[in-house]
């Protein structure tokens, strides 16, 4: 009977036991987290790298499936139906009230940090400017997508800007030829490390960086709203504990190298609010 009543309780131990750790591994693990995502292949892999760190990093696994490159407007509208759950944009009212938002900066403060693609020959045009009112007194117009959050900032700041409808690419094109009224295409430190290689018919203006206190955030579509309460919890542990800045640092480094050089550039500081 004593035999038995060990073998008994050894038996109970060890089940007491393999609950326990059963309790260890979270439960969010044995179901991975479905998202739908979208955009050119560059802003795809940051998404999706720093949704996938930030995601795991909280011991969620995750399952992405990427619908493909497509302007920001079309991806606004996919986002609003529900047909792809995330983007990271610029803040703007109008994208306030039709999705809800994750307030945590998502590129590491690189995308407010503005440098300029300019036409080749027009440097020395800028080589003098050394403040915000050099720069108005030039009277250059900022080519911009029209739903861009920076759009309203350089208005903000008596800044000449004209908005483009559709894909904003074609920007690239209207800036180098001179004769369709801009005269410089505003890009992320990080965005400009991507696309300048490929557009050779652009300069990297070589000496300023505008900065403005604002960094994408991240919006969630509004018929998911478990998925926001996780996203909102997830992303504000992924930048209290440098998730964000290390995925940053590991997939932009090139910015503080030429011709970007982000550390080596005079700062125009913008203010995103009329004061």
């Amino acid at each position: 009977m004593h035999r038995f009543t060990n073998l008994t309780q050894h038996r109970l131990w060890l089940i007491a036991s393999l609950l326990w750790l059963a309790s260890l591994v979270p439960a969010q693990a044995e179901e991975p987290i479905k998202l739908t995502l979208g955009g050119t292949p560059a802003s795809f892999h940051y998404m999706s790298t720093l949704l996938t760190r930030s995601l795991s990093h909280q011991g969620y696994s995750v399952d992405i499936t990427n619908l493909g490159n497509m302007p920001t407007t079309r991806l606004e509208v996919l986002l609003e139906q529900g047909s792809i759950d995330t983007l990271i944009l610029g803040q703007t009212p109008a994208r306030s009230e039709r999705f809800l938002n994750v307030q945590v900066g998502m590129t590491d403060n690189l995308v407010n940090h503005r440098i300029l693609f300019i036409p080749p020959d027009s440097q020395p045009q800028y080589d003098h400017v050394s403040t915000l009112d050099d720069f108005i007194a030039l009277g250059k117009v900022a080519g911009m997508g029209q739903a861009w959050g920076d759009k309203l900032i350089w208005e903000t700041n008596d800044l000449p800007v004209q908005g483009v409808p559709g894909d904003w690419k074609r920007l690239y094109h209207m800036v180098a030829s001179g004769l369709r009224g801009v005269d410089y295409l505003p890009r992320g430190a990080h965005e400009i490390v991507r696309e300048w290689p490929q557009q050779q018919e652009l300069a990297v203006e070589q000496n300023l960086v505008f900065v403005y206190d604002r960094d994408h955030i991240l919006y969630v579509t509004p018929t998911r709203p478990e998925l926001h309460t996780l996203l909102d919890t997830v992303m504000k542990a992924a930048y209290q504990d440098g998730v964000i800045r290390d995925v940053a640092n590991e997939l932009f480094g090139e910015v503080y190298e030429p011709p970007v050089n982000l550390h080596q550039r005079r700062v125009i500081t913008l203010v995103t609010q009329p004061g």
